[in-house]
C-alpha cells in the first residue's frame, strides 16, 4: 500500500522565481489532497477567505483558486505524476503534472520545477494526523 493514500490539508504553497519567494495564495492557504487506491486523486488549493481581495502576482492564479482531478501514479523515482483530467485552471486539462515527494512524520512536501525556471513547493499534512 503506498503512503501518500489518502487526505492531505494544505499547510504551505510557495513559488520561487528569480530568487523571490512568493505566496500567491496569501499566508493561510486551505486546499485539500487526496489519493485514492484506485488510481484517483483530487486537489483544491485556495486562498483563505480572510486574505481577499485576492491578488496574484501570477496570471494563471488570478482567481485565487485552483482545483484538478484525475488519475496518479508513483514514479520508480519516488516522484507522483498527477495526470490531470479536469482542471478549474484550463491549461492544466490533459497535462501531466510531475512533483518530487519528501516525507515527514504526517507530512508531505510535493516540489516541481516550472519552464520559466520557477520552483514551486507544496506542503501537506495528513488530515487524520
Amino acid at each position: 500500500m503506498d503512503s501518500l493514500l489518502g487526505a492531505w490539508v494544505l499547510e504551505d504553497f510557495s513559488l520561487t522565481r528569480e530568487g523571490t519567494v512568493v505566496r500567491p495564495l496569501g499566508e493561510r492557504p486551505r486546499g485539500v489532497l487526496h489519493y485514492a487506491a484506485d488510481g484517483w486523486m483530487s486537489a483544491l488549493l485556495t486562498a483563505h477567505p480572510d486574505d481577499a481581495p485576492f491578488v496574484s502576482p501570477f496570471e494563471e492564479m488570478a482567481t485565487g483558486t485552483v482545483a484538478y482531478a484525475g488519475r496518479w501514479e508513483r514514479e520508480a523515482d519516488g516522484s507522483v505524476v498527477h495526470h490531470v483530467q479536469t482542471s478549474h485552471y484550463a491549461p492544466w486539462t490533459g497535462t501531466d503534472l510531475v512533483r518530487e515527494v519528501q516525507f515527514g512524520p504526517g507530512r508531505l512536501e510535493l516540489t516541481a520545477a516550472g519552464a520559466d525556471d520557477s520552483q514551486v513547493r507544496i506542503v501537506w499534512r495528513r488530515a487524520d494526523a
